[in-house]
């Protein structure tokens, strides 16, 4: 019996090593994070930063470029918190972002917060479907203590594009 199965939905991560099992965080922009066997969503390990006060930003980014025809993509990854006490501004805490990017790498509008989190949370799984800014080339992933102090734990981060 053949059954053949249309299914419209997400298709391959756009983000390298979303589950931070490569070495050395391979494939992220590092500003203090690490890897850490400690705790972790999946696999053996997760992305940790840590930071003591509220008056820098630490974390990890990555830029990927867009596929040619995606009109929406699927943003999401798995986020534990301990004791995150964000700074003066409402817009403080862990966070997970993503900017849009024109083709000479230029933010096009607001970035767009998938989380913003403060306090002290299991593991948690947030996603947003967005659709693709006019002129948009490529999204930068953001995951950072944003003038925050406390520890961020983010695993299976991934971009996927979906059909409407």
């Amino acid at each position: 019996m053949l059954c053949i199965a249309s299914v419209a939905g997400a298709q391959k991560n756009l983000v390298t090593n979303g589950g931070f099992e490569d070495d050395d965080l391979y494939g992220w922009n590092n500003n203090g994070a690490m890897q850490t066997p400690y705790s972790f969503k999946s696999g053996k390990l997760s992305c940790a930063i840590v930071t003591t006060n509220t008056d820098n930003w630490v974390g990890i980014d990555q830029t990927i470029r867009i596929p040619k025809k995606v009109q929406n993509v699927e943003f999401s990854a798995w986020i534990k918190t301990t004791n995150v006490v964000k700074g003066k501004n409402d817009w403080d805490g862990a966070v997970f972002t993503v900017v849009f990017l024109d083709s000479d790498d230029k933010q096009i509008g607001e970035g767009i917060n998938i989380a913003r989190i403060t306090g002290s949370t299991d593991w948690t799984f947030y996603d947003k479907q967005i659709k693709m800014q006019e002129k948009a080339y490529s999204f930068k992933i953001l995951a950072a203590m944003g003038n925050a102090s406390g520890t961020m734990l983010i695993d299976d981060v991934g971009a996927k594009a979906v059909d409407k």
